[in-house]
């Protein structure tokens, strides 16, 4: 049978160099970018509302007899609702168990951070070099 490939601009990236780790997304695919950007706009205004939550529980600086903080479940459940949500978001965008590949069972803040740090550079090359190619054509038209 004949085949015919097609590029459609599929990024595969391992995870911590592990072959069985690997995510694929498309920086190509208007789709993938509208809900990325979506995303990366809600996620600052979680980052703000994690904030405003972790500073009211905050207020309460009390410690047991241990020297725990009386507050601790509640500031580990905050943490875990959030990265909940984050995973979830991931997994809406990049495609369903990303987050599982990537983090494994880990949940930690600044794991979303470093997820979106290694993947951002793809993504910012393919929409330049899309946006690169608009501009430089209008360049041409407006010196001719």
């Amino acid at each position: 049978m004949s085949n015919i490939n097609i590029n459609t601009g599929e990024i595969r990236l391992t995870i911590n160099d592990d072959e069985s780790r690997v995510i694929a997304f498309n920086p190509n695919d208007l789709e993938f970018v509208n809900n990325l950007y979506e995303l990366l706009a809600d996620l600052e205004n979680k980052e703000k509302e994690y904030k405003a939550k972790e500073a009211e529980i905050d207020k309460n600086a009390e410690v047991n007899s241990y020297g725990i903080p009386v507050n601790l479940k509640e500031k580990l459940e905050l943490l875990k609702e959030t990265c909940g949500y984050m995973r979830g978001k991931v997994d809406a965008v990049f495609g369903e168990g990303t987050s599982q590949t990537v983090f494994g069972n880990a949940n930690t803040l600044d794991m979303f951070e470093q997820f979106f740090d290694g993947v951002t550079p793809y993504i910012q090359k393919v929409r330049d070099q899309k946006i690169n190619k608009y501009t430089k054509n209008n360049k041409k038209n407006v010196m001719r």
